[in-house]
């Protein structure tokens, strides 16, 4: 009792859909090889597809659908997110730059910093949203490094380090 697989008719002739599959993003370029191997006839089950591109059956089971609800366009639409907006607004941005520049009142630690938002800004994030935030966007890795007093003379130091 097994079931037959639902053929859909590709309308784009096998050169153009070459020729797109060349252009394509690389995510984008198995959803088209479906397409081909549905064209050149070589595979039409949502099972058999999915061996020869490496899916799961489910996935081109939902590419065909798409395909078949919205042609091409729809099949090859970025339904990815990146839109999400920030939780640190632009102001405490520029503080914490200012911050982290500054050696007199700089952080310890990514919890120094998750903290002083939430106290300064009222921005409630968790650490690894900071700890990516801050280096991604100052490059900071906030290690901790030898002591130095923070009063020191910079003059002296010069005299210091003079040769004799």
């Amino acid at each position: 009792m097994g079931r037959t697989a639902k053929i859909i008719t590709v309308k784009e002739p096998v050169a153009a859909l070459r020729q797109l599959h060349k252009q394509s993003a690389p995510h984008l370029q198995p959803r088209i090889q479906m397409l081909l191997l549905i064209k050149t006839a070589k595979a039409y089950s949502k099972q058999a597809l999915a061996d020869a591109l490496g899916v799961n059956h489910n996935t081109t089971q939902s590419w065909k659908k798409a395909y078949e609800g919205g042609g091409i366009e729809l099949l090859l639409t970025d339904k990815r997110g990146g839109n999400k907006q920030s939780l640190i607004t632009p102001k405490a941005h520029r503080q914490l730059k200012e911050r982290l520049s500054n050696p007199k009142t700089g952080f310890r630690s990514f919890i120094e910093i998750q903290h002083w938002l939430e106290t300064e800004f009222n921005i409630s994030a968790h650490y690894q949203t900071v700890h990516k935030y801050v280096q991604r966007n100052f490059g900071a890795k906030l290690k901790v490094s030898r002591k130095s007093h923070v009063h020191k003379s910079t003059a002296d130091e010069a005299v210091f380090k003079k040769p004799v």
